[in-house]
């Protein structure tokens, strides 16, 4: 799983058809679903993947390559 979301990254990353804000908005997309399986799975509701902070954290860094900021979190809910 975590080697597709690279690839489905990378493609993003290299469409040239695509601008930037296109592709920032793709990313924040899969960064609010990814953050959305992590909390679920944290809570028990969802089988843990184990996949989910490995997929944020690589949309994390295409943000960062486009010069975006990763979404702050804030504490963790309970």
């Amino acid at each position: 799983m975590a080697d597709d979301i690279k690839a489905r990254i990378d493609e993003v990353l290299a469409d040239s058809k695509l601008s930037k804000a296109d592709k920032i908005a793709k990313l924040r997309q899969w960064e609010a679903d990814a953050m959305a399986r992590e909390r679920a799975s944290s809570e028990g509701m969802t089988p843990p993947g184990g996949h989910e902070g490995v997929e944020l954290k690589a949309i994390e860094n295409a943000l960062t390559a486009l010069g975006e900021d990763a979404v702050d979190t804030g504490a963790a809910s309970i």
